[in-house]
């Protein structure tokens, strides 16, 4: 019975990450899986690293400016990475929700990029969106070749299936990055 639960487990790995990656390539499964969400996680990382060095850094206004920007940004990433929780969790994926949770998120990363350039003059960083629509683009393909064997996935394979999902996707709160004490600027 253990070596058919791992079976399972890998059989998951496997769909999540040819549904992710699209990789023709041998490699392992969660290199697969790394490897199709590294734009989400990379967008993510490079959000959290800009607010995490650019927090210390700000006035009480700023730092309000610098909270909006990041929230909204991280609500249209979660919003999104919720709907991919969804499409695993009731084997169901529109394609209509996925262009807009998609066009939402890269509108969300140009007005946070137009946001935080003028708190951090000196930085010439943003956050790319360019990859956006062709993640969306192949996870829509993706779900099209693997939805029917992840509608017959065990409940502990989705679950374990959404728990590396949400690992590569979630966005931190605003208030749990760069937790240090603020200092005063009066």
């Amino acid at each position: 019975m253990n070596s058919r639960k791992n079976f399972r487990l890998l059989a998951a790995a496997a769909v999540l990450s040819a549904f992710a990656a699209g990789c023709t390539h041998q490699s392992s499964p969660s290199a697969q899986i790394d490897q199709g969400f590294a734009p989400f996680a990379s967008s993510r990382n490079q959000a959290v690293g800009l607010v995490a060095t650019t927090k210390h850094s700000l006035g009480s206004a700023d730092l309000n400016t610098l909270a909006v920007a990041y929230t909204s940004l991280q609500e249209k990433a979660n919003a999104y990475a919720g709907f991919m929780v969804e499409a695993i969790t009731t084997s169901s994926f529109d394609p209509a929700r996925n262009a807009k949770y998609a066009a939402d998120l890269q509108k969300a990363i140009a007005q946070f990029d137009k946001a935080f350039a003028p708190l951090a003059p000196n930085r010439q960083q943003t956050i790319a969106d360019a990859w956006v629509p062709s993640f969306a683009q192949t996870l829509q393909v993706r779900w099209d070749q693997y939805s029917g064997v992840i509608a017959k996935m065990t409940p502990q394979t989705k679950a374990d299936l959404i728990a590396t999902l949400k690992r590569q996707t979630v966005w931190p709160n605003y208030e749990d990055i760069a937790t240090e004490r603020v200092v005063d600027t009066r």
